[in-house]
C-alpha cells in the first residue's frame, strides 16, 4: 500500500499532474472546443483565492485577454462563500446547466443568478448575480431598490487603476 511517510515524495517526482498544476498550457483542451466554468469562494479558507485569480489572470494573458480567455473559460468570485459551500453567502446556484448550454448550443454564459438563506440580519434570503471576472455585481435600483433580488444588480467592469 501507500506509505503517505515514505512514498509521498516519490509520487511528486513522478507526477507532472502534482508537480505542475498551475500550467497554463491549455491548447489541447481548447482545441478540441472544451469549455470550463469554475468558481471559488472569496472567504475560502483552504486554497487561497488569489491562487485562483492570478491563474485566471495569467490565463487570460495568454489567451488574447479576457475576450479571448472569455471563448473557452468563465470564472465567477462567490463573495463571503467558503470552501465550495457555507458563509453568508449566495451560495445557491447551477453551473451545470449554463456549461451543458455552452457546450451543446454555443450560449455562453453570462451573470448567474445565485441565492443564500444562511444570513443573519432580515431578510434571511436574498439573491444575487455571480459576474463573470473581471466583472463585478454593481446595484443599480430595480425591483423598487430592494438590495435583496438579483434584478437590483448588473454586471459591469470594474474602474481601472
Amino acid at each position: 500500500g501507500f506509505n503517505f511517510d515514505t512514498d509521498t515524495d516519490q509520487l511528486l517526482a513522478s507526477s507532472p499532474v502534482a508537480t505542475n498544476s498551475d500550467s497554463l498550457d491549455i491548447s489541447k483542451f481548447v482545441k478540441h472546443n472544451g469549455k470550463i466554468i469554475w468558481y471559488h469562494g472569496l472567504s475560502d479558507p483552504g486554497p487561497p483565492v488569489l491562487g485562483t485569480i492570478n491563474y485566471y489572470n495569467e490565463l487570460a494573458a495568454q489567451n488574447g485577454g479576457f475576450q479571448g480567455a472569455a471563448k473557452f473559460s468563465r470564472f465567477y468570485p462567490i463573495p463571503n462563500m467558503g470552501h465550495c459551500t457555507g458563509g453568508p453567502a449566495t451560495d445557491q446556484f447551477d453551473m451545470l446547466t449554463p456549461l451543458v448550454h455552452w457546450v451543446e448550443n454555443g450560449t455562453a454564459p453570462g451573470p448567474i443568478v445565485a441565492s443564500g438563506t444562511h444570513f443573519t440580519s432580515a431578510p434571511t434570503t436574498r439573491s444575487r448575480p455571480l459576474c463573470p471576472y473581471p466583472q463585478q455585481a454593481r446595484f443599480i435600483g430595480g425591483s423598487g431598490g430592494d438590495l435583496t433580488v438579483a434584478s437590483s444588480y448588473t454586471c459591469v467592469m470594474p474602474p481601472g487603476p
